[in-house]
């Protein structure tokens, strides 16, 4: 382990670099390098940028902006040494870490670019306070960062990306991914795997997911274009929009509309406040499901083939014929209230019946379409 360090400490020795002037700050760079490992850890601060390449050594370049205090030396000294440690762990992992600096009273600002082999098994990043990009990784990555942006590009393996406040954008993935912030948007091209997506405030938005989908945020939209498994979304306010899910789907908006263009399970649906459109795919195993909306229009367009059992009713109706149903086996009934306007109610089995669908609104309008005649209403709705 001693003839390890001690070759490590050769490769990446180098002569301080002169600081430059650049206004009231002094700009220093640190360069320097170390063999390739299978398993690469990076600790730091402020920016930092990490960059998969074919083959070659690890390598870094440390860029230090420093300001020191009032009756300090001119020139302040950030380091008396190489700005970065770099270390062998248990198991031929490497470990690049940020020193600690020397000057106590000055102001620094830090900015890391690493460059490492594309075949790394796994790559860990933690950095406090600052944005963190990465991309063009073979392996794992696990990224947290204390306050800022993430950013990752390609990465072929898994991906967890957690900040404590910040926008998290992943781009294409090809294992699952957890993606996780205090405050801000998540973004996801795609995911080979499952994927969880959590926000404390700020909008979901994910173009494809190969496994299932939890989309959570405590308030803003969740727009989702498909995903092969099962959808769970939940957003405090604001609208859910999904193009296609290969399985069930469970949604809640506290007040928003949900949006489903085709769907092939179960449906557990439910807005405090707005309409629900929702389209079942030709070839569809739906099991019992439940559309429901406190205030809101509910349309659910259905494929002609498709065998199922109806009950749906409105507490409140608005007028005649507040419950339409584009299949005759469907009657409509109205539900009489000894103290006002009464509601309504439909039931039928359609195609010799099958699963329960039931929909429930407080207020509004139900509708049971056709599948060709609901996309029309659906594009209308959605102007």
């Amino acid at each position: 382990a001693a003839a390890v360090a001690c070759l490590l400490t050769t490769a990446i020795a180098a002569a301080q670099p002169l600081p430059q002037a650049s206004g009231h700050w002094w700009v220093q760079q640190w360069t320097g390098k170390a063999p390739p490992a299978p398993r690469v850890s990076v600790v730091s601060r402020g920016r930092v940028s990490i960059r998969g390449v074919d083959g070659g050594d690890v390598r870094y370049q440390l860029t230090t902006r420093a300001r020191a205090g009032v009756g300090d030396e001119r020139f302040p000294t950030v380091f008396d040494r190489s700005g970065i440690e770099i270390t062998v762990l248990e198991g031929g992992s490497l470990q690049l870490a940020l020193r600690k600096s020397t000057c106590a009273s000055c102001r620094v600002q830090y900015s890391l670019e690493v460059q490492v082999p594309a075949g790394l098994e796994s790559l860990s990043v933690h950095t406090a306070g600052g944005r963190l990009a990465v991309t063009g990784i073979s392996g794992s990555l696990n990224a947290r960062v204390n306050g800022g942006r993430i950013e990752v590009g390609r990465v072929d393996g898994s991906v967890v990306a957690v900040t404590a406040g910040g926008d998290v954008r992943l781009g294409t993935i090809g294992g699952a991914v957890h993606g996780e912030t205090a405050g801000g948007a998540i973004t996801l091209a795609s995911s080979g795997g499952d994927a969880r997506l959590i926000t404390n405030l700020g909008s979901i938005s994910a173009v494809g997911v190969a496994g299932d989908l939890h989309a959570e945020t405590g308030g803003g939209s969740i727009e989702v274009g498909r995903v092969g498994g099962i959808v769970r979304a939940r957003t405090g306010g604001g609208l859910i929009r999904v193009r296609e899910v290969g399985s069930g789907m469970q949604a809640e908006s506290g007040a928003g509309d949900i949006r489903i263009e085709r769907a092939l399970g179960r449906l557990m649906l439910a807005s405090g406040a707005g309409d629900i459109v929702a389209g079942i795919q030709e070839g569809a195993m739906i099991e019992d499901s439940e559309l429901t909306t406190s205030t809101g229009a509910v349309v659910l367009s259905l494929p002609e083939s498709l065998a199922l059992t109806l009950d749906a009713s409105i507490a409140l109706a608005r007028g005649l014929r507040s419950i339409f149903s584009d299949f005759p086996a469907v009657k409509v009934a109205p539900l009489p209230d000894l103290l006002g306007p009464g509601g309504e109610r439909a039931v039928g089995s359609i195609n010799g019946g099958g699963s329960l669908v039931r929909i429930r609104s407080g207020r509004g309008r139900i509708e049971i379409r056709r599948a060709a005649a609901a996309r029309a209403v659906g594009r209308e709705r959605g102007r």
